[in-house]
């Protein structure tokens, strides 16, 4: 017939397969109840522009041409 090492694994699996079932339940029927706030959405930042394109002489400029000796 059956040995005990047997029953015991059906066991094991019957087990395993009904806690399994049971949670899935539990989350079906709690997942309806539960709402996420939505997260809000950051704040955008107005970028600083140059007021001027192109070359622009300052400090570290003027560092690299008193070093360069130019």
């Amino acid at each position: 017939m059956t040995t005990k090492s047997s029953t015991v694994e059906r066991r094991n699996f019957l087990n395993k397969l009904t806690s399994v079932i049971g949670g899935s339940a539990a989350l079906a029927v709690a997942a309806p109840l539960v709402h996420a706030a939505p997260a809000p959405a950051p704040e955008k930042t107005p970028e600083v522009k140059p007021k001027a394109k192109g070359y622009q002489r300052t400090e570290h400029i003027d560092t690299y041409y008193q070093l360069a000796d130019l």
